[in-house]
């Protein structure tokens, strides 16, 4: 048996590297997941602002979700807009599915629910890049986007004169003058 140290020093190169590039894969990995999550919450935020200032020039104000059912000015609603925002943004170099992209509509069934009024999606990210630091496991991130609906202007004018006649029929008749105050 030798009593030598020759090799040693290559041994302990051989587990440092190793241990030394894993903790700069995993930092590059975790760089890239923030990037990718800026990224897709960018594109959901810019979708969400899309359906949320839609609006059709129609003047109408039709329960359940008038921006998807009516038409828009180019003849899409503000589904169909707000979905062609976000697959503008090719997010699928960085394997996220558009198809995971929803829009939480206009119901107006109370206050709360015009709180969660916007954008949704759902997406997944390898933990680690190599696959043998936590296996093939994946984060699944969401990304949010509720800013509220703006009413339309006839809701909007709606809600005046039933403040200042007490019913929503305000007609031409009436000696009244309409002030919207941003409702």
């Amino acid at each position: 048996m030798k009593r030598n140290e020759l090799g040693q020093s290559t041994i302990e190169f051989i587990f440092t590297f190793a241990f030394g590039l894993s903790i700069i894969l995993m930092i590059f990995n975790a760089a890239m997941n923030y990037t990718t999550g800026y990224i897709v919450h960018y594109a959901t935020f810019m979708a969400s602002r899309t359906y949320l200032v839609a609006d059709t020039f129609q003047g109408s104000n039709t329960s359940g979700d008038p921006l998807g059912s009516l038409g828009g000015t180019s003849g899409e609603g503000a589904i169909e807009k707000a979905k062609g925002v976000f697959s503008a943004y090719n997010l699928g170099i960085f394997k996220i599915n558009a198809s995971n992209f929803t829009v939480n509509s206009v119901t107006m069934n109370g206050a709360s629910d015009a709180m969660t009024v916007g954008t949704r999606t759902i997406f997944e990210q390898p933990i680690d890049i190599v696959g043998k630091v936590a296996g093939q496991s994946k984060l699944q991130l969401v990304s949010e986007s509720f800013l509220g609906k703006e009413p339309t202007r006839l809701a909007c004018a709606i809600r005046v004169c039933y403040g200042i006649t007490g019913t929503e029929n305000c007609s031409a008749s009436m000696d009244i003058t309409l002030y919207d105050d941003g409702c």
